[in-house]
């Protein structure tokens, strides 16, 4: 058996945020011009896929059901949804909605990738995109991103999100070679860019904003650069340059659980993908996922899911869950 980590040996440095995207598995989706002229409101239903808008020119506004506020879109401003609930887009919120779906399927013109309304030319100009993500990581992206998050055209990340969203529709036209490949990879961007945006803001608060933090940061890193190692908290506090116990409270009041239980579920989602993915024995599984033993990996992992490994590489194979 290799030997392991001693406990005082470096760890490498990890990247956390390209972990979760890894997990997620942003895949190609389709994108749209918007262009709309007068009053109207639309009423949209709930959906299950990450959806991106970047305003171009004028504004509209947007009511989630159950939302406590209306978000207005100006020009260069981007919004990111994921919650899923259904909404209202308007001109005006005052009027009366009509069917957003029959509405769009009216007014689409699929060879240019366009939909457009009104008479006259438009005052509304947006390109809105939707992109899947692998099933069963919603619960990891409800983690890691509010369920709107708006970016003002002041941030940093509004202008390239704009032109990816642009880049991703016209590349989806095209028909070219490669154009899975392309347009996949816009997808996976963009998403990097929308949660750049969200940890750099002034506002930024759970896990993005954890890894935004000079103290936690670091420790997050190191657990993500070496998750099969045996940590201790006194080496996690070092990693942080604080004290055990500052890092227990600030690691919790950010990320939302202790730093050995975040571990401890950060190697179950990797085994989860590992298990309906590929086919490696699971006793290999559980030393490259730093336990002592193959019985010791199915105990933690049948109390975190519910199932033993084989059981649930069998019920993720028979439910299409490998890509």
């Amino acid at each position: 058996m290799r030997a392991r980590p001693a406990p005082g040996a470096d760890a490498p440095v990890g990247d956390p945020l390209s972990d979760v995207l890894a997990l997620l598995q942003i895949r190609d989706g389709t994108s749209l011009r918007i262009a709309a002229g007068g009053a109207w409101a639309l009423r949209l239903p709930s959906y299950s896929y990450l959806k991106f808008i970047a305003q171009v020119a004028g504004r509209q506004w947007i009511r989630v059901d159950g939302g406590d506020t209306a978000i207005c879109l100006e020009p260069g401003d981007c919004l990111v949804m994921h919650g899923g609930r259904p909404f209202v887009v308007a001109s005006d919120l005052a009027l009366a909605p009509v069917d957003g779906v029959a509405h769009f399927a009216a007014a689409m013109d699929r060879a240019s990738g366009s939909v457009r309304w009104g008479e006259g030319a438009p005052d509304m100009v947006a390109v809105a995109g939707r992109f899947e993500i692998a099933p069963g990581q919603r619960a990891l992206l409800d983690e890691i991103l509010p369920p709107e998050l708006h970016i003002r055209a002041a941030s940093r990340a509004a202008p390239a999100l704009r032109a990816l969203l642009e880049l991703f529709r016209d590349e989806a036209q095209a028909g070219a070679p490669g154009q899975r490949a392309v347009t996949a990879g816009l997808a996976r961007i963009a998403l990097v860019q929308a949660l750049r945006a969200h940890g750099e803001g002034p506002a930024a608060d759970g896990w993005l904003g954890a890894l935004a933090d000079p103290r936690i940061g670091p420790v997050l890193r190191a657990l993500h650069g070496d998750p099969a190692r045996r940590w201790t908290l006194p080496e996690l506090a070092r990693a942080g340059g604080m004290s055990r116990s500052a890092l227990a409270l600030r690691f919790k009041a950010l990320v939302g659980s202790a730093p050995l239980h975040y571990l401890q579920q950060w190697r179950m989602r990797l085994a989860r993908q590992a298990l309906v993915q590929g086919s490696e024995p699971v006793a290999t599984l559980a030393y490259r996922l730093g336990y002592a033993s193959e019985s010791a990996f199915s105990a933690a992992f049948k109390k975190s899911t519910g199932l033993a490994p084989g059981q649930f590489r069998q019920q993720g194979t028979a439910a299409g869950l490998t890509r």
